[in-house]
């Protein structure tokens, strides 16, 4: 863990991908086989691979318990240290560092370690093993030992490259590698099989999900290349699933790769008897009276871990297909879309997309009109003769969506991002006005230059009411104006306005405005109720 951590510790002094992803390579090469596939893990921010069932439960407080015991610091003094560093493992790495013994600790041994903490069920047993870890070992090896549990190395590597890297260390082509990963979920599978020359041999695993592809915007229809080379579908106002068959066994994942089989049982029903082993792309959609309900219908199932009969009964669902990746067991990721759309036909299946060939840019327009006409979000186009490009936003695929419009509004409280945004205010939470009260509506943290956050972060501080959750989040004066843009309005009981925008971002920093001169709830309700 020490030679990672300063592995990890060259990855993130440059802001340049090839040299992070030469620098993970080249450190790679000094490992043996076990430990290369120990380190691969570990860089992906995990300590188990995707496809294994474990998690490792250890959370803030039980880290900031054996941190205290550790130091024999004061709890109020840790959270004013975390709230100024934000990041745990950086915290832990600088405490421990007069008190430790300084040993090294082998990846080997990390992995025994996480192991062990995923097995311990009593908090306090947790707490005394971590106790005696941060007295131990080297700080540098802490600090990834630690993000490795949070699960953010914060160091600038993403998955992919990492891929790359290991097919840079071992010679192997990186769409391999990819595709060998994205067949597996187990990095530390395929990084042993590079070495082995024998990445072809790793077969598709069923029940851990493919990464989807994804649409391109096309934001001016006339841009669009040879229209009749393509074909539309609706683009549906539901959530993005995949859908895993074999043997009356079915699993449901959501686009961000987590599993949410127990939130849909009537999809589960639905499917136990479809013949499989079989991989499905598509859509959950609220469906009732023979059509999709609003996106907000299915908000009020999303994340319920039991799902009541009644529940069930005023908001049913329905797995509606639009693409097939897997079919008795054989991956048709690099079969033309004709060739994986015959074979979703041929499934039968209840509720499947209309493919539409296209035939003009003022086709487009009115298959756009017509699918806005079902209270979907808009089209998807996909070239004809095309792959499935798993886990790209190529250019075979496009989607046209309209946003709804945009709002000024006003920032009532702000809090400390994430990675290289964790010691600025970039993620806000805005409001409506109504009356004089100000309501919140939604939050936002993209669409800012970092310099604007640097300002902003200034201005926040300098106007804070009061502060919670360790002095993350501010609450702040309403007095920065920001225009946001958003897909869509849904009623929401977590805010004060009775609604929340869908995937807003900032478009900019109203500065030529004022509180006093921001949208209305008025206006809200109206785009609710007539969003055209």
């Amino acid at each position: 863990m020490d030679q990672l951590a300063a592995a990890a510790e060259r990855v993130a002094a440059t802001s340049s991908r090839n040299e992070k992803i030469n620098r993970v390579a080249e450190y790679l090469k000094t490992l043996n086989g076990a430990d290369a596939a120990r380190a691969v893990l570990f860089l992906s921010g995990s300590p188990f691979a995707a496809t294994d069932p474990r998690r490792l439960s250890a959370g803030y407080a039980t880290m900031r318990a054996a941190l205290e015991a550790a130091t024999q610091w004061d709890p109020e003094i840790l959270a004013i240290c975390y709230r100024e560093v934000g990041d745990g493992g950086e915290l832990i790495a600088h405490l421990c560092r007069p008190i430790t013994k300084g040993e090294p600790l082998s990846l080997e041994q990390a992995q025994t370690y996480f192991e062990v903490l995923q097995r311990t069920r009593l908090t306090q047993a947790k707490i005394e093993l971590l106790t005696e870890i941060f007295k131990t070992h080297s700080a540098p090896a802490l600090k990834f030992f630690i993000k490795t549990i949070t699960g953010d190395l914060r160091i600038g590597l993403q998955k992919k490259m990492v891929e790359e890297a290991l097919a840079l260390s071992t010679g192997q082509p990186a769409d391999l590698v990819r595709a060998a990963n994205n067949r597996s979920g187990d990095i530390a599978q395929v990084a042993l099989a590079a070495r082995a020359n024998a990445l072809e041999a790793i077969e598709a695993s069923l029940f851990h999900p493919l990464d989807f592809m994804l649409a391109q915007p096309l934001d001016d229809v006339t841009d669009l290349e040879d229209p009749p080379a393509w074909y539309a579908e609706d683009k549906y106002d539901g959530i993005r699933s995949q859908l895993h068959v074999a043997n009356g066994k079915v699993k449901l994942f959501t686009r961000g790769l987590e599993d949410t089989t127990a939130s849909f049982p009537e999809v589960v029903l639905a499917f136990t008897n479809q013949p499989g082993p079989l991989i499905l792309d598509g859509e959950i959609l609220a469906f009732k009276d023979g059509r999709p309900l609003p996106f907000q219908h299915l908000q009020q199932r999303i994340s319920r871990k039991k799902v009541s009969q009644k529940a069930i009964n005023e908001i049913p669902v329905v797995f509606l297909a639009y693409d097939i990746l897997m079919h008795q067991g054989a991956l048709l990721l690099d079969k033309p879309i004709e060739h994986r759309r015959a074979l979703l036909d041929a499934l039968g299946l209840e509720y499947v997309s209309e493919q539409t060939p296209v035939q003009s840019h003022a086709h487009v327009e009115e298959l756009f009109g017509a699918s806005r006409g079902r209270a979907n979000e808009g089209l998807v186009l996909k070239r004809r003769e095309s792959i499935y490009e798993s886990g790209r936003r190529g250019a075979n695929w496009r989607k046209v969506k309209k946003p709804y419009g945009t709002l000024d509004v006003v920032v009532t409280a702000a809090e400390n991002g994430q990675g290289r945004r964790a010691s600025v205010l970039s993620d806000v939470t805005f409001a409506v006005k109504d009356g004089g009260r100000f309501l919140n509506i939604g939050k936002a943290y993209s669409g800012l230059t970092d310099e604007e956050i640097r300002q902003l972060t200034k201005i926040f501080r300098a106007s804070t009411i009061e502060s919670y959750a360790g002095g993350r989040v501010q609450i702040v004066r309403p007095e920065v104006v920001l225009e946001v843009a958003f897909d869509g309005i849904q009623k929401s009981a977590r805010h004060k306005s009775g609604y929340a925008l869908r995937f807003p971002r900032i478009v900019r920093w109203r500065q030529d405005k004022t509180a006093a001169e921001i949208d209305t709830l008025a206006r809200v309700q109206q785009l609710f109720k007539d969003p055209a």
